[in-house]
């Protein structure tokens, strides 16, 4: 059996830690620049506002209903996140970490696995205050379903253990196919087509039929709603293969200096990521965009690709590298609505790494290392962008326009909560 373990309403749940007057309040998250809804509180889905939809589209029915908004608070998400999956890996023989709010959990072994999910549920809400669901089936795909069960139950945490040929059909009979794990939009759209509606007409279709019209990831489908296991449980993340850093800007930037500073704070903030998770690139992608929204607007969108001498982590190259492939592709006369830059074909710090004839040796660039790991330290402790190169501006107007952010409660000592006992 395995469970997929699912924090509820995630953003949301992680504010209301903080702050319990907002227990049955309606709350709503924005993303950077505080533009679009990427998180909902049960209160704000029941109103229908869908997700990403743009807040200024749906502020009015926000204000009418006296929900709370927040910018995005990464920095409490990713910490309180790191928490939970802390109590649930002392507490199951194996997990596989698959969100920032899930995790599949191995229950293989466990005898009485009713009150083990309980238990787990219990402890996480005790010890953190989120509300977690947990669902149990003899599959990935199962336990997915399982949740999805166990989330219709209420608002608070809750447990759905699902067992038996007539309990897999009832559960999946309620389920259209597009709400299955694993199937998008154009997935669905062709199974609609071929009068497949449901999850259970989906589990009763000849997987070698799927198989000609899906690839075997149709069939491997099929045979997870049948309760045969396909997809096993990871104890290990496949590596990444790229990392991107790339936003929207509140107001057009029309100046190439001014767009000069983004993409260089980017680099950095790329560096920090790749410093981070031991890795180095040696192909980074510079990508630039008006705004396809603005119909009246002139439009323009480009990207290039350098490809460097050597593998690279620090800020210095990266910096240099993104800031004169931007000069290749900026032209005058657009406003300019997004940035970024991705690092992709990814190598550990520990590869083999075959340098040409001028190249610096790694042990001859230990002491920018050095730097670059104390910056990160600084960052780290006093906010990202504290300390950066010269190039990222001062005090650049395009950063980020969050105006409701919730203090870093569990990461920065002045934002610690205070208790007064009277």
């Amino acid at each position: 059996m395995i469970g997929l373990l699912d924090a509820n309403n995630f953003y949301a749940s992680c504010e209301r830690v903080f702050r319990p007057d907002l227990m049955h309040q309606p709350i709503a998250i924005l993303s950077n620049n505080d533009g679009c809804i990427i998180a909902r509180s049960h209160e704000v889905k029941a109103l229908g506002i869908p997700m990403g939809a743009p807040y200024f589209q749906v502020k009015k029915i926000l204000d009418q209903h006296r929900a709370v908004v927040f910018s995005s608070n990464f920095s409490l998400y990713g910490d309180m996140s790191c928490r939970m999956m802390t109590l649930l890996d002392a507490l199951v023989p194996r997990m596989e970490i698959y969100s920032i709010d899930e995790s599949f959990v191995d229950f293989s072994g466990i005898k009485d696995i009713s009150k083990l999910v309980h238990h787990i549920k219990n402890h996480i809400w005790y010890s953190l205050g989120i509300p977690i669901s947990i669902g149990v089936g003899e599959t990935k795909t199962l336990a997915k379903v399982a949740n999805q069960v166990a989330k219709r139950k209420g608002k608070g945490p809750s447990v759905h253990i699902l067992k038996g040929e007539s309990a897999i059909d009832e559960a999946l009979q309620n389920l259209t196919v597009r709400d299955i794990w694993g199937i998008g939009r154009r997935m669905s759209e062709r199974l609609l087509g071929f009068g497949i509606y449901t999850g259970l007409q989906l589990k009763q279709v000849d997987p070698r039929w799927m198989r000609r019209q899906f690839t075997v990831m149709g069939e491997r489908l099929v045979q997870e709603l049948n309760g045969i296991s396909c997809l096993s449980l990871e104890d290990v993340r496949d590596p990444k293969k790229s990392i991107q850093v790339s936003r929207s800007f509140r107001s057009p930037i029309r100046e190439l200096e001014d767009l000069r500073s983004v993409v260089a704070s980017y680099a950095m903030r790329l560096g920090e990521k790749l410093r981070s998770d031991g890795l180095r690139t040696k192909n980074i992608m510079v990508h630039i965009r008006t705004n396809i929204f603005q119909k009246n607007s002139p439009q323009y969108r480009n990207h290039t690709v350098v490809t460097l001498p050597n593998p690279v982590e620090d800020d210095i190259n990266l910096v240099k590298a993104c800031t004169r492939a931007l000069e290749d592709i900026f032209k005058e006369g657009f406003g300019y609505h997004k940035a970024g830059v991705m690092a992709f074909d990814l190598l550990s710090q520990e590869d083999n790494v075959q340098f040409d004839l001028f190249s610096s040796l790694p042990t001859e660039d230990q002491g920018r290392k050095e730097l670059f790991q104390a910056l990160d330290s600084l960052n780290k402790r006093y906010g990202s962008g504290t300390v950066s190169l010269a190039a990222c501006g001062n005090k650049p107007r395009w950063r980020d326009g969050k105006k409701n952010v919730s203090p870093a409660y569990t990461t920065r000592w002045k934002d610690l909560p205070k208790v007064f006992a009277k």
